[in-house]
């Protein structure tokens, strides 16, 4: 029998808020029955089944997508070995940074030698500025530096990081805030789907987003605490 799944959608049951999903194949819709609320193509998981449901689905041939799956489906930070310094000299305009979650923002300025310079390891992965103009990303090399894509040098930064501090779940009103952090493009969209806006950072309405979110933050190798 030819599937029903609406065409171009990635799954037959998608999460895309922690336990809301959308119906992209209608045929499903009898498994779904006393296990949440559902709102035309939305459903809402308010049973405590969800493990047992998303088992019943697969075992009937449907495909799930969770944002679990999708955060299992996100690259890992490569492991890179620092190469031998370098003396890079720095431009009057030139504001270089590099990744450092002790500091808000995650980013920790550079602040040149006398002579204008910094000294650097090969393969270090740094952020520039030019003046106020938008950021770009180097990886240090033998001879000065190469400029690197932002998702692949925010990725391979993380892999740099040596001991970063935990990061910290803070209780707030409505739920958890999650502090920013400079994350790759793929990442932020996962994320987005876990999160929502604060003024502050971002914000974890419930317990089960606290854990998708840890999960994606233990993917790039840091380690969360729940204050």
């Amino acid at each position: 029998m030819a599937s029903r799944r609406r065409p171009g959608a990635p799954a037959d049951f998608e999460e895309i808020r922690p336990n809301l999903f959308l119906i992209h194949n209608p045929a499903l819709s009898p498994v779904l029955r006393g296990e949440g609320e559902r709102e035309g193509f939305q459903f809402r998981l308010t049973s405590w089944r969800r493990e047992g449901l998303l088992a019943r689905l697969a075992n009937r041939g449907f495909v799930t997508l969770t944002i679990a799956d999708r955060i299992a489906a996100l690259p890992s930070p490569p492991t890179v070995s620092p190469g031998a310094l370098r003396v890079i000299h720095v431009g009057p305009k030139q504001q270089l940074s590099l990744l450092d979650l002790n500091v808000p923002g995650g980013w920790r300025g550079l602040c040149p030698s006398p002579t204008g310079t910094v000294t650097l390891p090969e393969k270090q992965i740094v952020r520039r500025r030019l003046g106020r103009g938008p950021a770009e990303y180097l990886r240090i090399t033998a001879t000065g530096w190469q400029t690197v894509p932002a998702d692949e040098a925010l990725l391979t930064a993380y892999g740099q990081l040596i001991d970063p501090p935990p990061i910290s779940l803070t209780s707030v009103g409505g739920g958890w805030l999650l502090p920013e952090l400079p994350l790759p493009s793929n990442y932020c969209r996962v994320l987005n789907h876990i999160v929502q806006s604060h003024p502050a950072g971002w914000l974890l309405t419930n317990v089960y987003a606290c854990d998708l979110a840890e999960l994606l933050l233990h993917k790039l190798r840091l380690t969360v605490v729940r204050r």
